[in-house]
């Protein structure tokens, strides 16, 4: 599976084409040998994920799936997903099925924080909508979920998809953020 998607360039202001692809393991090598050593001490909620682990735990666990962002042969982002195991939390939604973000991180030169400016923009934003997109494609309406890290919540905030924000999830570690997509059809 490889789709081309659109992300901006940020320091001339160009679309530059890119691929939305499955993991590989050079997706896998460029988390550990590229974003990495620049996310150590860096304070990012996500600096100790160890991409090569999701990868192994995602094999073990029936319905996870990793998908990269691929620019110029690096790695820009990286999403894993849940398509079977989770259920709407929503109350008007409780009996459906959603893709549940799992973990979601752009490459920290894609990060404001990190690099100013920085390299690409939309990375994040593509691999959301691609969780919407693959649950359209099993069935489930375009409904998805997460939970939020501190430091993401304006990102699910500013988000054009209809994310409701559920507030923190007493059930979650550190009681983080859920959001959940609401149906029109809902209200």
């Amino acid at each position: 599976m490889n789709r081309t998607i659109q992300l901006l360039q940020v320091q001339d202001q160009q679309v530059i084409d890119a691929i939305l692809t499955e993991v590989t393991d050079k997706h896998l090598e460029d988390a550990s040998t590229l974003w990495e050593p620049i996310l150590e001490g860096s304070g990012q909620d996500d600096e100790y994920w160890y991409w090569v682990g999701k990868s192994r735990r995602s094999k073990l666990l029936l319905g996870d799936e990793l998908y990269a962002i691929e620019c110029e042969g690096i790695t820009q982002g990286l999403m894993m997903v849940d398509v079977l195991k989770k259920r709407c939390l929503i109350e008007s939604q409780l009996r459906r099925r959603l893709v549940y973000i799992s973990a979601l991180a752009t490459a920290p030169w894609n990060r404001p924080i990190i690099t100013k400016p920085p390299t690409d923009k939309g990375v994040g934003g593509k691999l959301v909508d691609f969780a919407v997109a693959r649950s359209y494609a099993l069935g489930y309406q375009g409904s998805i979920g997460l939970h939020a890290l501190t430091g993401a919540l304006g990102f699910y905030r500013k988000l054009r998809l209809g994310l409701l924000d559920c507030g923190p999830d007493p059930e979650a570690p550190d009681h983080l953020v859920y959001f959940e997509t609401l149906r029109m059809d809902d209200l």
